[in-house]
């Protein structure tokens, strides 16, 4: 049962207030009114937050004054001056993490925050008050950019962290309760969990569903089995997760519902979020500068493909300049009517690369659409733990037919261009997550495969 949007929307901001959140709301009323700017004025109002954060740097992050002394830097005239620091390394994060808190930083409120550890170590930092309630500020906007979707209508968060659920407070459960919103812990992603999540969101009836790309696409071939569909959805939001064409279009046929991609982590908050309407990804410029990289360190030209290396403007008391994603993205010229930057989805990480014995690194994206087309195939995870092998984990409830993996064999060598040896896994039971999250791609060979480059190839 849902409280009408016009008496859960003004609960949430008194509900806001009572904590000591009330400026989320002046943030996010600022955070709207951006979007009336022209392109100059954003860049503009961009290159100001991130001259003050490399000034504040300087003046007052241990780690970071020693850098810039080195590198004789002070200042920024442009944007292009803050090449002039080293990329920050997660080693460098992990072992600088005293270096790289302020002198100013606000110690009644740090936090310590970590990263799902997904490319096999997690990063640890510090982010205080103020970044939490510009996260929330920015989360909001992002779901107001979904179809429609406004504070006070039915919202769903499918989420399965550990560090997400050891933050959460009796008034967190509360809050949701007035406030038209519903949290469903994935943390053991299994069959099960998925057939009551489901069951759950055909009762709740939401009109917006944020969660991991692969698990709302496993609930979605779960719906399609049953024939059953979700009352009142309208969108789908897939974060944290590449968000592959087949996915997006399984999940949008299946629900009869819109699908929208947004890129973040738990360093920086939202990178990215597609355009209301779909199409580009739009850079959330408020809250973080972005840079494409090609192999040898220089910036992307519109369209290529490159690694994204990321300064926050919104954490004062550790200030990350310039870190190291290994995700890989490409800058794309502006054509949204919305003024922010444009770039393409994030295709996954370096790590996350199929490398061939040529040099050829292969994205999830291909398997995703070579995989698309076989729909007995509900999931799949490509494993390379040698040049010139694949294993292949797949779950097909009926059992995977060997026509099928002939042909897939066949179209995997065609379009890698590589005769791969290929081993296929048929699982009949879903394997459980311990974070809600699946990588598609998986290489075992080592950092050293990728060479530093994103030479990704282009999917079919």
């Amino acid at each position: 049962m849902h409280l009408p949007r016009g008496i859960a929307g003004p609960l949430y901001w008194q509900e806001q207030r009572l904590r000591g959140r009330g400026s989320v709301r002046e943030r996010l009323e600022w955070l709207r009114a951006n979007q009336e700017r022209t392109p100059a004025e954003i860049a503009e109002l961009q290159f100001d937050k991130l001259r003050a954060t490399v000034r504040h740097a300087y003046r007052t992050v241990p780690y970071y004054r020693r850098i810039m002394d080195e590198r004789g830097l002070r200042d920024l005239d442009s944007p292009a001056d803050l090449r002039k620091l080293p990329v920050l390394s997660r080693d460098v994060l992990l072992r600088e993490q005293d270096a790289l808190l302020s002198s100013e930083a606000d110690r009644a409120t740090l936090q310590t925050n970590f990263s799902s550890g997904s490319t096999g170590r997690r990063a640890q930092f510090q982010q205080d008050a103020d970044f939490r309630l510009w996260m929330r500020a920015h989360q909001l906007r992002t779901y107001e950019w979904c179809s429609g979707w406004q504070l006070g209508d039915p919202f769903v968060l499918l989420w399965g962290s550990e560090i997400y659920w050891s933050f959460k407070q009796l008034t967190d459960r509360a809050e949701n309760l007035l406030t038209n919103r519903r949290e469903f812990n994935t943390f053991r992603l299994s069959p099960q969990l998925i057939d009551s999540v489901l069951d759950r969101l055909v009762r709740f009836r939401p009109a917006l569903v944020s969660t991991y790309s692969n698990a709302m696409h496993l609930i979605a071939k779960e719906a399609e089995r049953r024939q059953v569909r979700i009352p009142g959805l309208r969108a789908v939001q897939g974060t944290s997760e590449p968000l592959p064409p087949a996915l997006r279009e399984t999940i949008g046929r299946v629900l009869d519902c819109d699908v929208y991609d947004k890129y973040g982590m738990r360093e920086t908050n939202i990178v990215s979020h597609e355009q209301p309407g779909g199409g580009p990804m739009l850079i959330q410029s408020e809250n973080v500068f972005v840079e494409f990289l090609d192999e040898n360190g220089d910036p992307c030209e519109d369209g290529q493909t490159g690694r994204l290396v990321l300064t926050t403007l919104n954490n004062r008391s550790m200030p990350l300049i310039r870190y190291e994603t290994s995700d890989l993205a490409a800058p794309l010229p502006h054509t949204s009517a919305l003024p922010y930057p444009c770039m393409t989805p994030v295709a996954g990480r370096l790590q996350d690369l199929i490398v061939t014995p040529s040099g050829d690194h292969i994205d999830a994206y291909l398997f995703s659409y070579l995989f698309m087309r076989f729909p007995e195939v509900h999931w799949f995870q490509v494993v390379q733990s040698e040049p010139d092998r694949l294993q292949i984990k797949v779950y097909t409830p009926e059992g995977l037919r060997k026509g099928t993996a002939t042909e897939l064999t066949e179209r995997i060598r065609h379009h890698t261009g590589y005769p791969f040896t290929v081993e296929f896994d048929s699982l009949t039971r879903m394997p459980e997550s311990s974070t809600g999250k699946f990588r598609l791609c998986v290489s075992e060979l080592g950092a050293a495969s990728t060479g530093g480059g994103a030479r990704a190839t282009a999917t079919a």
